[in-house]
């Protein structure tokens, strides 16, 4: 069985979603203290030791930045059994931002305790535009975060499909897809049939006050359907839930590991 995790962390501010948080931690948005950030990764950290997942993918996660007093996050996650880790700006391989710049260091992430090769790639359109192309045990897993602007969202649903037509090969597409308007949005990686919906049913994954959508979003080829099974998790350090989805079948073999983990790369492929 291979078993993977996508979450996003929201920068480990310790922020629910509720309105209570909101108002009362409302300074972690300008701000995050070490000790709180600690606090929240510890308990993803105790979540993934529980779960034991193969793939560990995360959106907001941030690697240095002035809001969170220049901490790498994913140092707080990586463990002695990843024998890959990678954390990449979200925005562009090629962008530099100066060392008080708000973008600076906001980043996705990923951990993983098998081998795997894989792809840092970045969509057209877009601010956020990383895209992992992942290949682990016969399967492949693109993970994005899309962007909050409908229209732009719509062009990066586009390409992201045209991505998933280049190889005819097992696929889950995973991450936060910010659907504002709904499952309709998710027609452009649905309309030719190789795509489902594997947590269409299974509730919202987001919430802001008493306000919840189903935000997180994962797509399996068909030929995986009957081979999974997934679960949303409560995450009480964000306001996104944690997706769980174990795959029967996935055997161990493939590409061997780096040698040494990357733990902040810079020569990822723009697409």
């Amino acid at each position: 069985m291979l078993r993977i995790v996508y979450a996003n962390l929201g920068y480990s501010r310790d922020i629910d979603g509720s309105l209570k948080h909101h108002v009362r931690r409302a300074h972690h948005h300008v701000f995050t203290t070490r000790s709180v950030q600690l606090r929240s990764l510890g308990l993803v950290r105790e979540r993934l030791r529980e779960l034991k997942p193969d793939l560990s993918c995360f959106a907001e996660v941030d690697k240095g930045s002035l809001n969170n007093g220049f901490f790498d996050q994913v140092g707080a996650l990586a463990e002695a059994h990843h024998t890959t880790v990678r954390i990449d700006n979200k925005y562009g391989a090629g962008r530099h931002f100066r060392r008080l710049s708000v973008s600076r260091g906001k980043s996705n992430a990923f951990l993983a305790s098998r081998p795997l090769t894989y792809t840092a790639r970045y969509l057209s359109s877009g601010k956020k535009r990383l895209v992992y192309d992942i290949e682990i045990s016969g399967i492949r897993i693109l993970m994005a975060h899309l962007s909050l602007r409908y229209h732009v969202r719509c062009l990066q649903m586009a390409e992201l499909s045209r991505w998933v037509k280049e190889r005819e090969v097992p696929t889950v597409v995973i991450g936060d897809f910010n659907l504002f308007r709904g499952v309709d949005e998710l027609r452009p990686l649905l309309a030719d049939g190789r795509l489902v919906h594997a947590n269409a049913h299974s509730g919202p994954t987001f919430r802001l006050g008493p306000y919840r959508a189903a935000l997180d979003i994962c797509l399996l080829t068909k030929d995986l359907e009957d081979r999974c099974k997934i679960a949303i998790l409560d995450q009480p350090y964000s306001d996104h839930q944690m997706i769980q989805l174990d795959i029967e079948g996935a055997d161990e073999e493939g590409t061997g590991p780096l040698n040494t983990p990357v733990l902040v790369a810079a020569d990822a492929e723009a697409a």
